[in-house]
């Protein structure tokens, strides 16, 4: 099942995102996804191209990783929610993912670490080499302001309107996320993305 199936940037490259679930079927649904496209490929005479980067000088294809930590009850941690403690827990698993990276950096490095992701950089894809946690500048602002001595709980995320510079265009709702695309470890609203 997919939530999200649409073009790319490069010719012929196409994105799916199957519907979020336990990891072991989301692997599971992604190889077998992998082995439909395979098949019915070769039925057409065509070949699908999961490497990375199989032509140089355009984007080439990517495993993106979109991940959240949660309860047995559907508590979402990286949810920044509506309540205090809500936020309180939003805030802290955050803190406690930036820590983790700070401490095994070279274990999560070295998970990705291959010719084919190491040689794909060139285009707008993230650059494995470094891995950095990008959870947006809303939030950056927020940690800024604990470490000067604001309170903990002073983090709102607020859905904000992007101004098009254009009196012909109506200011676009952004979401909560910052998506920046160079980030391997970038805040997408609800969850994280591993770009690397």
């Amino acid at each position: 099942p997919m939530a999200v199936l649409h073009n790319e940037v490069a010719c012929a490259q196409h994105e799916m995102s199957p519907i979020y679930c336990h990891s072991s079927f989301s692997c599971d649904n992604n190889v077998l996804f992998m082995e439909v496209l395979e098949r019915e490929a070769e039925k057409l005479g065509l070949h699908v191209l999961f490497h990375e980067k199989p032509f140089a000088g355009i984007n080439g294809s990517g495993k993106h990783n979109n991940w959240s930590l949660g309860t047995d009850t559907g508590v979402n941690w990286f949810y920044p929610g509506k309540t205090d403690s809500a936020r309180n827990l939003f805030v802290t698993a955050i803190a406690c993912l930036a820590h983790g990276l700070c401490q095994h950096n070279e274990v999560v490095r070295c998970a990705v670490a291959h010719a084919g992701n190491d040689h794909r950089l060139g285009a707008q894809e993230a650059p494995p080499a470094i891995i950095s946690l990008y959870p947006g500048t809303g939030f950056e602002a927020h940690v800024d302001s604990i470490i000067k001595g604001a309170p903990l709980l002073g983090y709102r995320a607020e859905k904000a309107a992007a101004d098009p510079r254009a009196s012909a265009a109506m200011p676009a709702v952004c979401g909560v996320e910052d998506r920046n695309r160079t980030a391997p470890f970038p805040f997408c609203g609800n969850r994280f993305e591993f770009r690397a």
